[in-house]
C-alpha cells in the first residue's frame, strides 16, 4: 500500500459532491461521483481558512494529499483547501423537486391538518430495528403508556425503499377507521443525502399529499430537509420529538384533567347557585303568592277588552256603511249626468259616419275620372285611333327610318292585334307628307 501511494502525486485535487457530512473539532467527509467514493478529513488547523463549512451535496473541489493509518488498514484524503463549485446533481434534483411541489401547493400550511390531542392508537412506520423505533418506544412509554403503537417495518433507504413507504402510508390511511389509527408517524435517523433519498421520491410525495390521517415526519438530524417533511402536516427535527408531538404526557394531561374538573365543578356549582336565587325570587314572587288574584284580574281584563273590540267593530261597520250609502248616491247622480252627454255622443259619430262615406264617394268618383284620362292617352287608345307600334324581329322599337333595314321582318301592332311585315323601302322626311310620283324607293 505504501508503495502504491509513493506513485501517486504529493497534491491531489479531487473534485465531488459532500456526503455523510459530520463536524467537531475537525471535518469528516466523503466525496463521491457516480462511479467512486473517496473518504476525507480536513484538521482544525486546516480548517481555519474556510469562510464557511460545506453543506450535504454541495459538489466541491479539495486539495490534499493521500494517507495510510495502517492500525486500521484506513486510507482517506488529508484536506489542505476547499473550493465551492456547485450543488451537486442529487442536490440540484431535490431543489428542482421543491420548487415543483410548492408551485402546486404540497407544502401549503392551510391543507395541512391538527394533530389528535389524545390519540388511541398510532401508527409508526419506519426500518425494522432502527434506533428512531427504540427511541419512538421508549419514548411513548415514558410519557403514556396507555397509548398504543402500531409499527410497520419498511426498507428506509436503498432501491425499492420510496416505493413501501408509499404503500405503507395508503394502507395505513385506507384503513385507519378499521384499525383505530389517529396518527401516523414517518421516522428514520441520520444518514448522507443519498441515505435519505427514499424520503425525497415524487411517489412519497403524492402518498402524504393525499393521506387524510394526520401525518408527521422525522426524517434525519434537525439540519436534514426532506420532502416528506415539508408535505407532512408536521415536521419533527427527531424522533423523539415527533412522539412528544404525538403522545401527551401523562402527568401532564392528569394535570389539564384535574383543572379541567375544577371549572366544570366550579361552572355547574354556579349554576346551581343561580338557579337558587332565580327559584327564591320566583317563590317571593305576587303572581306566585296569590295567583287566584292574578288570573282573576287577567280574566276581568280579557272581558272588558272583548267588550271593547265587539263596540268598535260595531263602530267601524256603521262607519263603512254610511261611506258606501254615500258612494253609491254620488254614482248615481254621476250617471245621471252621463246620459245627455251618451246621446250627443251618438249623433256626432253618425254625422262623422255620413262624412266619411260622402267623401269617400267623392274620392272614388275622382279615382275614377283620373283612370279615364290615363286610359285616353294610354297606348291601347292610340292605336284604336289608327296608329301602330313597329318592332324589329328582336323586339327592339323602331323609332326611326334609321333603325330599319329594306327586307327586314318587323312587327306592326294595331288597335286589334299585330301584322307581320317586310321592310321595302325607306323614306326619308316628313311622315305627314305623301310620298311624291316617282320618289325614291329607299335610302
Amino acid at each position: 500500500m505504501s508503495s502504491a501511494l509513493a506513485r501517486l502525486p504529493a497534491r491531489l485535487r479531487v473534485v465531488g459532491e459532500v456526503s455523510n457530512l459530520r463536524a467537531n473539532k475537525h471535518l469528516y467527509f466523503s466525496l463521491k461521483d457516480e462511479r467512486a467514493v473517496v473518504s476525507c478529513a480536513m484538521w482544525a488547523s486546516s480548517m481555519k481558512s474556510l469562510r464557511e463549512l460545506p453543506r450535504e451535496g454541495d459538489l466541491v473541489a479539495v486539495t490534499g494529499s493521500l494517507e495510510h493509518y495502517a492500525p486500521q488498514g484506513k486510507t482517506q484524503l488529508i484536506v489542505r483547501r476547499i473550493e465551492a463549485v456547485g450543488l451537486g446533481p442529487l442536490e440540484q434534483q431535490l431543489r428542482r423537486r421543491m420548487t415543483e411541489l410548492r408551485a402546486i401547493g404540497y407544502f401549503d400550511d392551510a391543507r395541512k391538518k391538527s394533530l389528535p390531542r389524545v390519540p388511541g392508537r398510532i401508527a409508526i412506520i419506519t426500518g425494522a430495528g432502527s434506533a428512531a423505533l427504540a427511541d419512538c418506544l421508549r419514548t411513548a412509554r415514558d410519557r403514556m403508556p396507555a397509548v398504543e403503537l402500531l409499527v410497520v417495518a419498511v426498507l428506509v433507504q436503498g432501491k425499492g425503499a420510496a416505493e413501501e413507504v408509499a404503500r405503507a402510508i395508503a394502507a395505513l390511511d385506507a384503513g385507519a377507521r378499521r384499525l383505530g389509527i389517529d396518527a401516523i408517524l414517518v421516522t428514520r435517523g441520520g444518514g448522507s443525502l443519498e441515505d435519505l433519498w427514499a424520503f425525497n421520491e415524487r411517489i412519497v410525495a403524492d402518498a402524504v399529499f393525499a393521506c387524510r390521517t394526520p401525518l408527521v415526519a422525522a426524517i434525519g438530524h434537525e439540519s436534514d430537509t426532506s420532502i416528506i417533511e415539508l408535505v407532512a402536516d408536521r415536521r419533527a427535527s427527531t424522533p423523539t420529538q415527533a412522539i412528544t408531538m404525538l403522545v401527551p404526557e401523562r402527568q401532564a394531561l392528569r394535570e389539564a384533567l384535574r383543572d379541567a374538573a375544577r371549572r366544570l365543578r366550579r361552572e355547574v356549582e354556579g349554576g346551581i347557585e343561580d338557579a337558587r336565587r332565580r327559584l327564591d325570587l320566583a317563590r317571593r314572587h305576587e303572581f306566585l303568592r296569590r295567583p287566584e288574584e292574578r288570573v282573576g284580574d287577567a280574566r276581568r281584563r280579557i272581558v272588558e277588552a272583548r267588550g271593547r273590540l265587539a263596540r268598535s267593530l260595531a263602530s267601524l261597520v256603521r262607519e263603512a256603511r254610511v261611506h258606501l250609502e254615500h258612494r253609491r248616491g254620488r254614482l248615481a247622480s254621476a250617471t245621471r249626468a252621463r246620459i245627455p252627454e251618451r246621446a250627443e255622443l251618438s249623433l256626432r259619430r253618425r254625422r262623422l259616419e255620413r262624412a266619411l262615406a260622402s267623401g269617400l264617394e267623392r274620392a272614388r268618383a275622382r279615382v275614377a275620372a283620373g283612370a279615364g284620362r290615363l286610359r285616353s292617352i294610354g297606348p291601347a287608345e292610340v292605336l284604336a285611333r289608327g296608329y301602330a307600334i313597329l318592332t324589329d324581329d328582336a323586339g327592339r322599337l323602331l323609332r326611326s327610318v334609321e333603325d330599319a333595314r329594306v327586307g327586314a321582318g318587323v312587327s306592326v301592332a294595331v288597335g286589334d292585334g299585330t301584322v307581320r311585315a317586310r321592310v321595302e323601302s325607306v323614306r326619308r322626311g316628313d311622315p305627314l307628307e305623301a310620298p311624291s310620283e316617282g320618289s325614291p324607293a329607299g335610302g
